[in-house]
């Protein structure tokens, strides 16, 4: 392994490879500046740094392998100046520094629609929801826990975000978080200060701390030193009070979408069956009807 860079010779060469596949498919067009054809096909290197507003010198280090800590603003500009798809930009982030890149905000992004088909046929509550807890997919059990009402899918509720549903609304007739401070607020309180962190320039991220904040319950748990120690829900045990399923526990199983990462699917594996297929008689009124497909959010 060389110390210079990681992953040793093997990562250089195909960083290198990779980059000049890219400069290799764009056409003339997508120069910086218009200079003799070239008889190789695609971007000199002297093109892609005119690109990035550097030196040619300075390009040629990240190519050849050299560059010790390329920065993620580098990288990024390479990826934008090489129209790199997610992969690609991945595998750049990588053979150059030895990790994945932090995950593009995938906020408005739907999954591939066979994410939608598994959160479906999931047997236990399931969902997929963005990085400021906007839910994209969901089933009927899930929604049916979380809001008491499946009917109309994702694309029927008031408010998609799931953290802003745990967190403010506390209408008894509702379904209720068990130990709502210490179970949900301060830990979900913990993931969003974690995920602001991450990326502090998420104006989405931004507006929903501000919508929070203005709750002065939800306003004196954000400074609490607990929140510090919660960055993810993956393992939590959790229980949910339902109007007419009773205690309803469970252990949330969380995991990010490998080629949307900033999307995350969540299981909530039950210590008992939760089906909402069939409400019993003298149930809430709105209560779910029944499993209700393709909950996909804009479908």
């Amino acid at each position: 392994m060389s110390p210079e860079h990681p992953g040793g010779q093997g990562a250089k060469n195909h960083l290198r490879e990779l980059l000049r596949q890219c400069r290799a498919r764009l056409g003339p067009d997508d120069r910086a500046s218009r200079g003799p054809a070239r008889r190789r096909p695609g971007i000199s290197q002297e093109s892609t740094a005119a690109l990035l507003g550097c030196s040619t010198r300075w390009y040629a280090t990240l190519e050849s392998g050299r560059m010790d800590h390329p920065t993620r603003e580098f990288l990024e500009g390479v990826a934008r100046a090489l129209r790199m798809n997610c992969h690609e930009r991945q595998a750049l982030f990588v053979y150059a520094t030895g990790r994945l890149p932090p995950p593009d905000d995938f906020s408005d992004a739907p999954p591939h629609p066979d994410w939608d088909t598994l959160v479906q046929s999931q047997p236990q509550p399931s969902c997929i929801y963005t990085r400021s807890w906007r839910l994209v997919a969901a089933n009927a059990d899930y929604l049916d826990l979380f809001y008491g009402d499946a009917r109309g899918g994702v694309a029927g509720l008031d408010d998609r975000n799931i953290l802003r549903r745990v967190l403010l609304n506390r209408a008894p007739h509702l379904p209720r978080p068990v130990a709502w401070k210490e179970g949900w607020a301060i830990p979900m309180l913990g993931e969003l200060r974690a995920a602001i962190a991450e990326s502090p320039d998420s104006r989405e991220l931004r507006a929903l701390l501000h919508g929070l904040l203005a709750d002065p319950v939800v306003a004196g748990l954000w400074n609490d030193a607990a929140l510090l120690s919660h960055t993810h829900p993956d393992g939590d045990t959790r229980a949910i009070d339902h109007p007419w399923r009773g205690r309803v526990e469970f252990t949330m199983l969380a995991a990010n979408l490998m080629d949307a990462r900033g999307l995350r699917f969540v299981t909530l594996m039950t210590s008992g069956p939760v089906s909402a297929d069939a409400a019993p008689a003298g149930a809430v009124p709105g209560g779910n009807p029944g499993r209700v497909g393709n909950c996909l959010s804009g479908r």
